[in-house]
């Protein structure tokens, strides 16, 4: 699992919150921007963590089927 999905796939916003301090200790240097905008956008963000985990399941199955079939 990526250091990044660690964060979409937590169950709570609380847990997807460390998560992603996580991967910022160890991906700034190498990536600043994606935590950077991850925390600046969180407020929509965190909107997923609203939903049901089965519909949270649905909506990152589906971007990664998205992203098959582009590569298509």
């Amino acid at each position: 699992m990526t250091d990044s999905k660690r964060v979409y796939v937590s169950p709570m916003e609380e847990i997807a919150l460390a998560e992603l301090d996580l991967f910022d200790e160890k991906w700034s240097g190498k990536r600043p921007k994606i935590a950077k905008s991850w925390k600046n956008n969180w407020a929509n963000l965190a909107t997923y963590f609203k939903y049901p985990e089965a519909v949270q399941l649905l909506v990152y199955t589906t971007n990664t089927i998205e992203g098959f079939n582009h590569q298509f």
